[in-house]
């Protein structure tokens, strides 16, 4: 699966997503990019793939003609919050959660779809915050827990 880990700190922080007091540890921030282009290729992580990767700070899917699924439910090492830019365009980009997962999804919408289907979750109950800035043109950005079976594939 083609993707790219960039190592330079982020340059951005997205709105409403830093700190109180506006300050934003820039400095060593992780990122992924995922991209699928149908027919070509497919991308995400999920299933036994998604146990097998350490989760970047920052992740950016890109769903141009081919879908995009990421698999946070079940994997090896996640930060406690982690960003998401989510581009679907004419497709879908797909993310699944566990339990205990505070989810904030944002973003803006020309004909598509911003779901989150995710139980709301207290910042102090939860284990995990993942920050979503989603773009939907002709396709949907949705957020949803993953199921018991689809963990364990």
């Amino acid at each position: 699966m083609p993707t790219h880990v960039d190592e330079r700190p982020a340059a951005s922080v997205p709105p409403n997503g830093g700190p109180a007091g506006g300050a934003h540890p820039a400095m060593g921030r992780r990122r992924r990019w995922l991209l699928a282009l149908d027919p070509v290729f497919e991308a995400g992580r999920r299933g036994k793939r998604a146990r097998a990767w350490d989760v970047e700070d920052e992740l950016i899917a890109v769903a141009f003609l081919g879908d995009v699924t990421i698999d946070l439910s079940d994997t090896r090492s996640a930060p406690a919050e982690i960003a998401i830019d989510a581009y679907a365009i004419v497709r879908d980009v797909e993310v699944l959660v566990g339990p205990r997962v505070r989810v904030e999804l944002f973003g803006d919408v020309v004909r598509g779809d911003l779901c989150n289907d995710v139980p709301l979750v207290g910042v102090d109950a939860c284990d995990r915050i993942v920050r979503i800035h989603g773009h939907a043109l002709l396709g949907d950005v949705t957020v949803r827990l993953a199921s018991s079976e689809q963990a364990t594939n």
